[in-house]
């Protein structure tokens, strides 16, 4: 929805409020400040809140005397407050003596508001709100710092919950005495002690208060505060590390946002069912390591932050339990997309020897999926043929297959002339013939007829080696290919003769060119280009028609990269390990913000309406953002 930049290192401390009817967040970060932001605009309120001189760890929002204030504390171990409104200091900043402060809570001691302080020293302390001063001796327990606390009444009580070493407690906020035993169920990876480091509070669709628990390397627990037994723990893979849990309720159902240390991701878990109902790509640069929630317009948001200073907002939107997920058994290798009775969709193929097709908009798999290669899927295409969907499919088996995406099963029978692994398919429907080129390991280049299955013309031998990739467009109204070459370039071959034409770049630098793009705008081919050099990578921009380079995209080393003409502009997408980006093929500048994956990313395409598919591992993400806007 949203995004918002200024400070200037990591951003861990994030909370939200409203300022004169409208919604802001408070954000504390490692370049000493505290800063105040607008969730509709993404404007920053004021200038930076001065005085911490280290980093911000812990913020939170109350009020004193009727009026709306932050605290925020810090590696520097003083607490301080700030009018909500102008940023202005609110008394004198409190010393608890304490080392580093790691987290707040709010909550009410005998008619008077107080703030529990998790601290570095293995304290909880708690300090009248209006005074400043610690109400009760420093609560102990805890044999490491106490990186989290929360606050929440159980059994008509307030108390604290906290979490530092490998436990979670609870404490009487009137006594400052321990509520039942700690909970002791998070254990050490074995090669990774751990500590519980990030907690959160919340109450189960039948009333139960319960805490939610997690760290580096431990399962993410969601424990009976009564009790102090586990409810069920959240089946989030082993090797997370488990920055950040908040909690929220969603339409009345309380779900759990996990965010994972090493990815941009945050997964939505419904806390009743410990299933997984959502997952959000805030699209940050690096891990998401802050986390909460807030309203803007009647929308429930969440508000995330990052290791690199960045804040995002994105709408928190969940469903069903995530059963069927857009996901291949294996990692996906190719992807395509198409239309199938007038509904967009996906094709993507896979090391798990199998095609799958997936509606664009839901993400629903529109068949079964479709079998018949005896390896991995390495290339996919889409064409008409007879007004259906076909695709056409490659594998490490040497096989080509068409299948009937209408009927969702084969269009005939598979094509096996190739000896060795498909490298490229490129399909074609110009002048009502459909036709696919498709190029192999063995070296050969064959043209296929795809109504009849048979092959066209004489099969051709690729230059030197085989050819990594190809792309099908126009010339002079004539469909052709642009076939990358081993030396570097391209040349193109005419798809209705499979014969070379006289048009191919000149020279090269004798590496092969890698990945091929290509895209028909105002009349003009053009073609993108990437090839194997680690020393002198260039994306390359080509006029077709006259194999004259005419622009470039950096020096970057690409790993799937995709062309389409967008409302009449071409654009080209390329990836780079985990984020994805979108460029103009007539200024050959960047046009979109980086899209950050949680993966290395395998394959990508881009649709005339603009979607971006990207995908990564097993999953297909589909990014709504016009491209050129």
């Amino acid at each position: 929805m949203g995004s918002a930049d200024g400070h200037t290192s990591w951003v861990m401390a994030v909370t939200t409020s409203v300022l004169d009817g409208r919604p802001v967040a408070v954000t504390g970060s490692g370049d000493h400040t505290v800063r105040l932001w607008d969730l509709k605009t993404g404007e920053q309120v004021g200038a930076p809140w001065i005085g911490h001189t280290s980093e911000v760890r812990a913020i939170a929002v109350s009020d004193l005397a009727g009026v709306p204030i932050v605290i925020s504390g810090g590696s520097d171990g003083v607490v301080r407050l700030w009018e909500l409104a102008s940023g202005r200091p609110v008394g004198e900043p409190i010393d608890l003596r304490a080392d580093t402060i790691w987290g707040f809570a709010i909550a009410e001691r005998r008619g008077r508001r107080v703030v529990v302080t998790g601290c570095h020293d293995r304290t909880a302390r708690v300090w009248d709100l209006d005074t400043g001063q610690e109400v009760m001796t420093p609560i102990r327990g805890h044999t490491g710092p106490v990186y989290a606390v929360a606050t929440v009444m159980l059994d008509g009580r307030w108390v604290a919950v906290t979490a530092g070493d490998r436990t979670v407690r609870v404490w009487d906020l009137d006594t400052g005495e321990p509520v039942g035993s700690p909970f002791t169920g998070h254990t050490d990876h074995p090669d990774h002690p751990g500590q519980v480091s990030t907690l959160a509070v919340a109450e189960l669709a039948d009333g139960r208060p319960v805490a939610v628990s997690s760290g580096y390397r431990l399962a993410t627990f969601v424990s009976d505060l009564a009790t102090g037994l586990p409810v069920t723990d959240l089946p989030i893979a082993a090797d997370w590390n488990t920055d950040l849990v908040s909690t929220a309720v969603v339409h009345g159902r309380p779900v759990a946002l996990v965010c994972r240390g090493d990815t941009p991701t945050i997964q939505v878990w419904d806390l009743s069912s410990a299933e997984l109902v959502g997952e959000l790509f805030p699209q940050h640069p690096r891990n998401v390591i802050g986390v909460t929630t807030a309203m803007v317009d009647g929308r429930q948001v969440v508000v995330s932050t990052c290791d690199r200073g960045t804040i995002r907002v994105s709408e928190l939107v969940i469903g069903e339990p995530i059963d069927k997920p857009v996901r291949h058994d294996a990692e996906i290798k190719a992807v395509a997309t198409t239309t199938v009775g007038g509904r967009p969709v996906v094709i993507t193929g896979g090391d798990d020897e199998t095609v799958r097709v997936w509606e664009l908009s839901t993400g629903d798999q529109v068949c079964a999926p479709l079998t018949g290669h005896t390896g991995a899927v390495t290339t996919v295409a889409a064409t008409t043929v007879d007004g259906r969907a076909v695709a056409v499919t490659g594998g490490a088996d040497g096989t080509v297959h068409r299948r009937d995406l209408d009927l969702g099963k084969p269009a005939g029978a598979p094509l096996a002339a190739h000896h060795r692994p498909i490298t490229s398919i490129g399909a074609d429907g110009t002048d009502g013939r459909p036709r696919a080129i498709t190029a192999g390991d063995d070296k050969k280049i064959r043209l296929w007829d795809l109504r009849t299955g048979e092959e066209t013309g004489k099969p051709r031998a690729s230059d030197h080696r085989w050819v990594h990739d190809l792309a099908t467009t126009t010339l002079d109204g004539r469909p052709v290919a642009v076939l990358g070459r081993w030396g570097g370039g391209f040349k193109v071959r005419d798809l209705t003769t499979n014969r070379d034409t006289s048009v191919q770049t000149t020279g090269g630098n004798g590496k092969p060119v890698r990945l091929v793009a290509a895209t028909v705008a105002a009349g003009r081919s053009l073609a993108v280009t990437t090839y194997d050099d680690w020393r002198d990578v260039q994306v390359k921009v080509w006029d077709v028609a006259t194999a004259q380079q005419i622009g470039h995209l950096g020096r970057q080393h690409l790993d799937a990269l995709a062309a389409a003409t967008v409302d009449g502009h071409p654009v080209a997408v390329v990836a780079i390990h985990r984020t994805v980006s979108a460029y103009s093929l007539v200024t050959f500048d960047k046009i979109s913000p980086d899209l950050e994956l949680p993966e290395q990313v395998a394959a990508v395409d881009v649709t005339a309406d603009g979607h971006i598919v990207v995908c990564f591992d097993r999953d297909v993400a589909v990014f709504t953002t016009d491209p050129v806007r």
